[in-house]
């Protein structure tokens, strides 16, 4: 078993929702996140996103664009919607076939063209979670 590192963006452990259709992706995903310390909520569909979406809460949420049921485009703007603070990565292998404007509408936090590099997602969601404590930081300080 692995040993459970402390997050590296200094901030505490966060809440993560993977979603990914291919199992071989989301567990290294997974794996990779929890080797970091952070708690890991995983869905394979875009329907199963909006569930545990809607029954729960996270910090960030790394999403496939390529998904059953509901495209990852379709959660992220669920997602900005009606938890716009929430960070958005979005993974694809298609990121030609959608034009830039259609990531800004949605309002995207990243987009990581696929294949990508583990430590290139993880250093991303770290810079994004930062990012977030530093805001609430801020916001309580005011």
């Amino acid at each position: 078993m692995a040993a459970t590192l402390p997050p590296t963006n200094g901030a505490k452990a966060a809440r993560v929702l993977v979603v990914e259709d291919e199992e071989n992706v989301r567990v290294l995903l997974n794996d990779a996140f929890r080797a970091q310390g952070h708690e890991v909520t995983e869905a394979t569909t875009g329907a199963e996103a909006l569930d545990r979406l809607d029954k729960g809460e996270f910090d960030l949420m790394v999403c496939d664009l390529g998904l059953p049921e509901l495209s990852g485009l379709h959660v992220a703007r669920w997602v900005k919607e009606f938890r716009p603070d929430l960070p958005v990565i979005i993974a694809t292998g298609f990121s030609e076939m959608i034009a830039d404007e259609d990531y800004q509408k949605a309002r995207i936090d990243q987009v990581i063209p696929k294949p990508y590099a583990l430590a290139d997602v993880l250093a991303k969601a770290n810079a994004l979670l930062a990012k977030q404590a530093a805001e609430r930081r801020e916001t309580v300080m005011v």
